[in-house]
């Protein structure tokens, strides 16, 4: 089912959950979600229509011996992929009774995800499986859809989209505004200099028939050059191959360099270059050694003027909110540090804003917030402790927090998913906003564009889809039928 974010994804499941359990009159309801804050969300909003049916969830904080009771002893069960995966592994329990395995955010179902082995297992061991696969954004490439429903074992897909008659009625408008900020001189000196050094290496790479003769190279043609570099490098070990894989992440780290400064700050750049000194890679040392890069490291460290886009966000938020008092704003950014960056800026106006990240990873020196941490500060910002939620990635996808009036991009995404995802967050109970930041000819114009195409194909696809169905073929999976 792919339907806009805030038009029922979760009632439909509740109603195929019902149909289920009334055709069937025994066994268990699965709903799997990436994190467990959307668990809970979940968990909630089952538990208020099954009031006659134990409803559990389960995390890795409940020790294993009481997870399988848990299992044991629930109709409804909750929780995210990795739990039931690894409980699976160690034979606590079967999918064999699950009327209906229930995977939210089915888009995540690509490559090696969970959902896919939790998917296969289930098909394998269950009686009459049936797999409800929910999302608002599958992707804008055919093979990422086709991926997705073969790996779910998809054979009909339902989709609508805000032009749909059904659909019109229950869709709120959100207005979309693209706000271009230039960039300061001091910061096109410093681009300039890191850019030069990027396109010599393409240049390079050109000469070496490595990448396409092409006036702009995609950053997904490097990193998949890595792929195949290393694939080759397992067949020979020449100087060719450790020249070419030289370059492709020489590359790539001033490409990243260059996004930084460009759409986040000096800031973020500063830190950047401070973990590219300590780095003990060869490629980076190398890198390092270039006179334009020391000399754009030395402009940096002099720097102490903020991104154009901090000042104008902060100028949009207090105009809002002097304007609407009582609106809500969720303010998406790529990093943390930006995410400090803007916390502090506002709350030095006198704002309630509050930082929303994921969990501390193991690579990741900047503080975490623990899941109960993530629940108990959407709890708050839905109750009006804060009116303003600055956040990463880890609130783009499915967590329902009602009323928001404003989604603010900090940069544009080249993704079609995350664009999607992130838009999805206003406009479900009354009229939104969005408003996207773009700083003048930098990368963020480039993905802005590019998100706005995918997501063109996307629809396109979809039709093509929903007006032909999926053709099943003579393997474990399912095909989709373009032809």
């Amino acid at each position: 089912m792919v339907l806009p974010t805030g038009l029922g994804k979760t009632i439909i499941a509740i109603l195929v959950a019902q149909t289920r359990l009334a055709k069937t009159h025994q066994g268990k309801i699965v709903v799997l979600a990436p994190t467990r804050p959307l668990v809970i969300q979940h968990y909630n909003a089952f538990r208020n229509h099954f009031t006659n049916y134990t409803c559990s969830h389960l995390t890795g904080q409940i020790p294993a011996s009481k997870r399988e009771a848990v299992w044991r002893e629930s109709t409804f069960i909750f929780a995210t992929p990795q739990v039931i995966a690894n409980d699976i592994e160690a034979s606590r329990y079967t999918l064999n009774d699950v009327q209906l395995l229930v995977f939210d955010e089915a888009h995540r179902c690509v490559k090696d995800y969970d959902y896919t082995r939790l998917a296969l297992a289930y098909q394998r061991v269950a009686e009459s499986p049936l797999i409800l696969g929910l999302t608002a954004s599958p992707g804008g490439q055919r093979a990422r859809i086709q991926e997705i429903c073969e790996n779910l074992f998809i054979k009909q897909v339902e989709t609508r989209t805000e032009h749909d008659e059904d659909v019109k009625p229950y869709i709120q408008s959100v207005s979309t505004d693209w706000v271009r900020v230039p960039l300061p001189n001091s910061y096109r000196e410093i681009s300039k200099l890191l850019r030069a050094v990027y396109e010599e290496k393409l240049g390079k790479m050109r000469a070496m028939n490595l990448i396409p003769n092409m006036p702009i190279v995609p950053k997904k043609i490097l990193l998949d050059l890595r792929q195949q570099l290393v694939a080759r490098l397992r067949q020979s070990r020449s100087g060719y191959i450790f020249a070419a894989l030289t370059l492709q992440a020489q590359s790539i780290s001033i490409l990243h360099a260059i996004e930084l400064l460009e759409t986040q700050g000096v800031e973020n750049l500063r830190s950047y270059f401070t973990r590219m000194s300590e780095s003990p890679k060869r490629t980076v040392k190398s890198l390092l050694k270039d006179e334009r890069v020391q000399r754009a490291m030395t402009l940096t460290a002099s720097l102490n003027e903020n991104h154009p886009k901090l000042t104008a966000i902060s100028k949009l938020v207090s105009e809002e909110i002097s304007t609407n008092p009582t609106d809500r704003i969720i303010i998406f950014t790529q990093y943390r540090d930006t995410v400090d960056q803007i916390v502090a800026k506002l709350q030095a106006e006198g704002h309630r804003p509050v930082r929303f990240v994921g969990q501390a990873t193991r690579d990741d020196s900047s503080k975490g917030l623990k899941q109960d941490e993530q629940v108990e500060i959407l709890r708050q910002f839905g109750s009006g402790v804060y009116n303003i939620l600055v956040t990463t990635s880890i609130g783009e996808e499915g967590l329902h927090v009602p009323d928001v009036d404003h989604v603010i991009f900090y940069e544009a995404v080249p993704s079609e998913v995350r664009t999607i995802q992130r838009r999805g967050r206003t406009g479900r109970t009354r009229i939104g906003k969005v408003t996207v930041f773009i700083a003048e000819n930098t990368v963020d114009e480039a993905y802005y564009w590019s998100s706005l195409k995918k997501e063109r194909q996307m629809q396109s696809i979809l039709t093509r889809v929903r007006a032909r169905g999926i053709k099943a073929v003579k393997k474990k999976t399912t095909l989709l039928d373009y032809t």
